[in-house]
């Protein structure tokens, strides 16, 4: 009864890791910093993750222009995309990613209809604290 009784309870978390596994999403605010032949990139970047689809928006520090983004999350594999403006020219980033800690992914992005490339490293951003209020 006892053995019957462990077994049952080692299958159940034995099935339960793959959901768990899932339920840690990339969903949030991410700093994104890097370099497309010499142009420097540093963005923040609000993904929502819906199982493997995602979407949300970027946006370069220190701009007001936000742009949307649509992309993939696949095991450790991220990739978004979102379309911008290069001195009158549309074009489109392409950046593909791998997960190497909850917190960090680092990869590539590829630049269309150019054909440039460059490298990209992305950091979770902390939530901000409220700071408390002082009475008056």
């Amino acid at each position: 009864m006892m053995k019957s009784l462990k077994i049952t309870a080692l299958l159940l978390a034995l099935l339960a890791a793959p959901a768990l596994a899932q339920s840690n999403t990339i969903s949030g605010a991410w700093k994104v910093t890097g370099d497309v032949v010499g142009n420097p990139i540093n963005m923040v970047c609000t993904f929502i993750q819906d199982g493997k689809k995602l979407t949300g928006s970027c946006k370069a520090v220190g701009a007001d222009k936000v742009v949307d983004l649509t992309g993939e999350v696949d095991d450790k594999k991220v990739t978004w995309k979102y379309d911008s403006e290069y001195q009158g020219q549309k074009i489109t980033l392409i950046y593909t990613g791998t997960l190497d800690a909850s917190s960090q992914f680092k990869g590539d992005i590829d630049v269309q209809p150019f054909g440039v490339t460059g490298t990209f490293t992305a950091a979770k951003e902390e939530a901000k604290k409220e700071e408390p209020k002082k009475p008056q």
